[in-house]
């Protein structure tokens, strides 16, 4: 199935949902379309479940759990920007946004498999941790979607525009330490803890 699944995302991103037939996809996963209509009735639910396939990484299950819950944001939004700034998913949205015209469906299976899962997990997190006095009063979804924009935001535009942009990962991670420092209040010993280059902006 795995493979299956790496065959569906590779034919899908390369050739496009709207071109791509069961027959592609049975081919380069070496099996009959006979089998692979077995599996799954529709192109779309394969679509799906290709979607699906990837949230071990949207959960951030590779992401060190150990240590106190800023170091774990921290952790999870290091994971996060491995998965949503890397080639293939950034192909994977380049084919979302091109086939949006033909099949919005796509855009939205994106967003509730995908986005959703990812802005849940930084909530659950968040409402272990203690916010900046000027932020305790703001729903911990909008912080979660705040975070996601300061530390994505700009990467995440060039490399969907730009396919002469590359990452700067050091970038990444300051901003990271940087969105964290701005929305979560200081731990005890924290500052012994931080990151180097890290930065505690002055509270109001």
């Amino acid at each position: 199935m795995v493979q299956l699944l790496a065959a569906a995302k590779d034919t899908f991103t390369s050739k496009g949902f709207a071109a791509t037939t069961m027959d592609d996809i049975a081919g380069a996963a070496g099996m009959s379309k006979k089998t692979l209509y077995k599996l799954f009735e529709s192109k779309t639910e394969l679509f799906r479940a290709m979607l699906l396939r990837s949230l071990p990484e949207a959960d951030y299950a590779d992401a060190p759990s150990e240590g106190s819950p800023v170091t774990r944001l921290r952790n999870m939004l290091r994971e996060a920007a491995d998965v949503a700034l890397s080639p293939g998913e950034i192909a994977l949205q380049r084919l979302i946004i091109g086939e949006r015209q033909a099949s919005p469906e796509l855009g939205r299976m994106f967003a509730e498999v995908i986005m959703e899962s990812g802005t849940q997990h930084i909530v659950e997190l968040l409402r272990t941790i203690r916010l900046e006095p000027r932020f305790e009063d703001v729903p911990l979804r909008l912080v979660a979607e705040m975070l996601f924009g300061m530390v994505f935001g700009h990467d995440h535009f060039r490399l969907l525009t730009d396919t002469g942009f590359r990452l700067n990962r050091r970038a990444v991670d300051r901003r990271i330490d940087l969105a964290i420092a701005t929305f979560c209040a200081a731990e005890d010993g924290a500052e012994a803890d931080r990151p180097p280059g890290s930065v505690t902006p002055a509270r109001s």
